[in-house]
């Protein structure tokens, strides 16, 4: 099969006929890139540490924002639908400007975006703030001009939430990128560090907007408005980057060539594989609470005979969720240790996943919900809980290798590592709106069950993507610099 690869302007385009032909090209430009003078040294660590606080703090301040305008959205208005659509409007903003930004800071640099996610993020809690002041105790019905006013200010809000997000991952991860492409190992470890930062982010602000909500109520967003400033601050003080560029490889000057990546045949071979395991964390993220938590009696009606559906308090509930985010992080963690063959690792998870399902599957068959549990199935359900926590620790390290793959995807385009690492944002904004619109139907058939039915197919579709990836070696593109 024929593939044509443009890797640098200097060099002419090529059409080679095979996988071995297309890894000699590969080398050549490896070898050429590496006599070329370079613009600076590595990034101080310095440097690359406060560009992963800095994604840390605007998960923690988006997510605390979210949990305190879901609380006071559910207090007053009775249309799930209603708080549903404001809530997610954040994704509208995201997956629109991701791209855009990703490509800009490869002619910018990635520090002016990094600058402005932290003030685009207090303006927006400033809107929400606002809107829970001005109208403290909103009456869903009737639907006057008043309401649709509390509801732009609300929206407003949302999508600011989503654009300070979308200035935010590509930039960085165009900056990690960069200041690490002088080291795999050291690449490896950074993107885990950041994939860290964005799960914990995410699952420590669960627990602390509850917190911050229980002492300040609405008031708590000025709590995260601190947040944003301090994240303004320590990008302003301890990020550098340097002034140069890197020259861009053929563009047409084109906002949108994030997306434009998706026509490398790395890139699209490899993103269904990432898509698939982004919508399933996501599924288990966004749906474990409202399975867990469905009243009884109504949940053994529904779906009957399935102990994780149904009759968890709310606090049971949080509490296994924050475990299971934890022990993500610690996985992730335990993966930094560990740098084998991205799909080496890929593998691993996916068969980690097998475990969780499995273990899952048949703790959901040991009662009808928890009070009728009974002391002879509780034997097995300390052998399947090991088995379950195995496969979970496995199971992270398919993020953080994932984006490893698309950082060295990023080294064969020079000068457009934030148009290739937009493509982030985008695979996680649609993972999350796949996981809970599709996972969602899957439990309304069939409870918990369909929810790990859901992770079976999302698990087939990234085994076909990594066996692709596998046999082609379209994980074995190194940097052109392999200092250790």
């Amino acid at each position: 099969m024929s593939q044509t690869l443009i890797l640098d302007p200097d060099i002419p385009r090529l059409v080679d006929t095979s996988s071995s032909q297309i890894l000699d090209q590969e080398r050549k430009v490896s070898k050429q890139r590496q006599k070329q003078p370079k613009a600076s040294m590595p990034a101080a660590s310095s440097s690359i540490l406060a560009a992963i606080l800095s994604t840390l703090l605007l998960r923690i301040a988006g997510r605390t924002s979210f949990v305190l305008l879901g609380f006071y959205l559910g207090e007053h208005f009775t249309s799930a639908t209603i708080v549903a659509l404001v809530l997610e409007a954040f994704y509208i903003s995201e997956l629109v400007l991701a791209p855009i930004v990703g490509s800009l800071s490869d002619r910018m640099g990635s520090k002016p975006f990094l600058l402005s996610a932290p003030l685009v993020g207090s303006v927006a809690a400033l809107c929400l703030v606002g809107a829970t002041l001005f109208f403290p105790h909103p009456h869903a019905s009737p639907f006057d001009t008043w309401l649709v006013v509390l509801l732009l200010l609300v929206l407003v809000g949302r999508l600011l939430e989503g654009a300070a997000t979308a200035l935010n991952a590509p930039a960085s991860l165009g900056y990690l990128t960069e200041a690490t492409s002088s080291s795999e190992k050291l690449r490896a470890r950074v993107m885990t560090a950041f994939e860290v930062a964005t799960v914990g982010g995410l699952a420590l602000a669960i627990p602390f907007g509850g917190k911050v909500s229980s002492l300040l109520g609405t008031w708590g967003f000025f709590v995260v408005i601190a947040l944003h400033v301090i994240n303004g601050v320590l990008i302003a003080r301890f990020l550098k980057e340097r002034a140069q560029r890197t020259p861009q490889v053929g563009t047409r000057h084109s906002l949108m060539e994030s997306l434009s990546m998706l026509r490398y045949k790395r890139i699209f071979t490899f993103l269904p594989a990432w898509l698939s395991i982004n919508a399933l964390v996501g599924a288990w993220i966004t749906l474990s609470i409202i399975m867990l938590t469905y009243p009884e009696p109504a949940a053994a009606i529904r779906h009957p005979g399935q102990l994780l559906y149904g009759g968890f308090s709310k606090e049971a509930a949080t509490l296994l969720l924050g475990g299971f985010g934890l022990l993500f992080l610690a996985g992730m963690g335990l993966w930094m240790l560990v740098l084998p063959r991205r799909t080496t690792v890929m593998f691993i998870g996916l068969g980690g996943l097998s475990l969780s399902i499995a273990g899952l599957t048949l703790i959901n068959g040991l009662a009808g919900n928890p009070a009728r549990l009974f002391a002879s199935s509780q034997p097995l359900l300390l052998i399947l809980l090991p088995l379950v926590v195995l496969g979970v620790l496995l199971l992270s390290g398919f993020t953080p290798a994932s984006l490893t793959q698309m950082a060295a995807i990023s080294e064969l385009l020079p000068g457009k590592r934030g148009a290739v690492m937009g493509l982030y944002s985008v695979v996680l904004g649609v993972g999350q709106l796949i996981g809970a619109s599709l996972g969602g139907l899957c439990v309304d058939l069939d409870g918990f069950y369909g929810l790990m039915g859901f992770s079976v197919a999302m698990g087939l579709i990234a085994l076909g993507s990594v066996l692709y990836i596998r046999i082609n070696g379209h994980d074995l593109i190194k940097s052109p610099s392999r200092g250790r």
